[in-house]
């Protein structure tokens, strides 16, 4: 009985040793995962700042801006874009041309669709709008939280991997 018992124990010692050996973060501290960066204002101030350095402007449609109450509609509102690495289609962090300006605007183009996310440095969704086949119209912000979202960490992960917090247009990220 007594052989059975140092059986067991041996046996279990061995299990223990092998399970233990094959996870490799065991009596070791756990090393933090590495996470994904959260949109801060911090981050958001970068991107900001970045974006208003990008050479040249661009416009976003007037439809688009009058839906957002960015403008009278009337013509299309200069804005400073600056462009995501993704390859999913074309992700835009973009701000109004006006430096006074607070607003934020996360624009996706995929195909004929064009999706745009009003916020500020806060990262709050304000608005939403949606133009497909040159009609624009508001969604909810609870339809569109989810996407923006993803647009929001998309931009985190950018800023937090290119830019300091002290670089400009000319030396951060892609244009």
């Amino acid at each position: 009985m007594i052989t059975n018992i140092r059986i067991l124990k041996l046996a279990l010692f061995l299990f223990l040793n092998v399970y233990l050996a094959e996870n490799s973060s065991y009596g070791q501290d756990n090393p933090a995962r590495k996470t994904d960066p959260v949109m801060t204002e911090e981050l958001m101030g970068r991107l900001t700042k970045y974006t208003r350095n990008v050479e040249g402007t661009s416009t976003i449609v007037a439809r688009v801006c009058k839906i957002l109450n960015l403008c009278d509609g009337a013509k299309d509102m200069p804005l400073k874009l600056a462009k995501s690495d993704s390859t999913d289609g074309l992700h835009y962090f973009g701000v109004p041309a006006e430096l006074d300006s607070k607003d934020i605007l996360i624009v996706v183009k995929r195909d004929t669709i064009l999706e745009v996310y009003l916020t500020d440095k806060t990262g709050k969704l304000r608005a939403a709008a949606i133009s497909e086949n040159q009609i624009a119209r508001l969604i909810t912000n609870e339809n569109a939280a989810e996407k923006f979202q993803a647009e929001l960490a998309l931009f985190a992960k950018e800023a937090a991997a290119q830019l300091a917090p002290s670089e400009t247009a000319a030396d951060g990220i892609k244009k």
